[in-house]
């Protein structure tokens, strides 16, 4: 964990409630990672299972993205228990939690751990999305201008799928590194290889959703993050849809 999430941690447990009612969950989940930086992957509701452990090891950002993302799916009942549990740990200590309120924290990223490995539901990935343009957005103020003036030209495209988040459980689905705005030509094309590669693998692994992602990636990356994509390019476009289906036929042999 880096230094910076620490100190912060730190610092803010100082500030108190008025801080803390500013900023809500997503900056309790930031606070959550940082005290497992001080203390260990075993504090408090973190022993309950390896996923969980394993992502909140990694960095600030992805740790804190991938918490974020968790609560997200959880109903809203219990994202208001985490909330009130982890502020009055920052306010009051650790030992201030009852063994019931411990239980109930722990009880939380068990239900977390489970989550992570389930396929997403409909309302999930609703929500997921929305998510994700808002967070675009704030990574790439350059492009918000465009995407707010013409939401339906420009959507989120998700290079890895959402339908394929359980199967990489301890990774944030909404990381930035996963998006990618793009015109919606564009991702018209990029959907109907996606959907090639569903029909054909319906089983489809975790080592072969990521061979997915990098060929269609390594064909259509040229034109992520562009809001203006001229209709010249259109040529060059279903080039790099059918060099893409090739691709994918060659180490898919059910695609077609």
């Amino acid at each position: 964990m880096h230094e910076d999430i620490v100190r912060r941690w730190r610092e803010g447990v100082a500030e108190g409630f008025t801080w803390l009612a500013q900023r809500g969950v997503q900056e309790l989940a930031l606070w959550y990672v940082g005290a497992v930086a001080i203390k260990g992957a075993g504090f408090l509701a973190v022993r309950g299972g390896c996923i969980v452990r394993k992502a909140l090891r990694q960095g600030k950002e992805a740790a804190s993205g991938w918490l974020r993302t968790m609560l997200s799916r959880v109903p809203q009942s219990e994202g208001r228990a985490f909330e009130r549990l982890w502020t009055k740990v920052q306010l009051e200590g650790e030992r201030a939690l009852t063994t019931s309120e411990r239980g109930e924290l722990r009880a939380l990223m068990a239900r977390i751990e489970k989550l992570a490995s389930m396929p997403l539901e409909l309302g999930e990935k609703h929500g997921l999305r929305k998510a994700a343009r808002i967070s675009y957005k704030r990574a790439r103020p350059d492009l918000a201008p465009a995407m707010d003036a013409f939401s339906d030209r420009y959507p989120v495209h998700h290079r890895r799928p959402l339908e394929y988040a359980h199967l990489f459980p301890e990774e944030d689905i909404n990381a930035s590194s996963r998006l990618a705005v793009v015109q919606d030509f564009i991702h018209e094309r990029v959907s109907r290889l996606w959907t090639k590669f569903r029909t054909a693998q319906r089983t489809a692994t975790r080592d072969e959703v990521e061979a997915a992602t990098r060929i269609i990636d390594s064909h259509f990356e040229s034109w992520y993050h562009r809001v203006e994509v001229p209709r010249g390019e259109q040529v060059f476009i279903e080039r790099a849809e059918q060099a893409a289906l090739e691709a994918l036929k060659s180490r898919f042999p059910k695609v077609n």
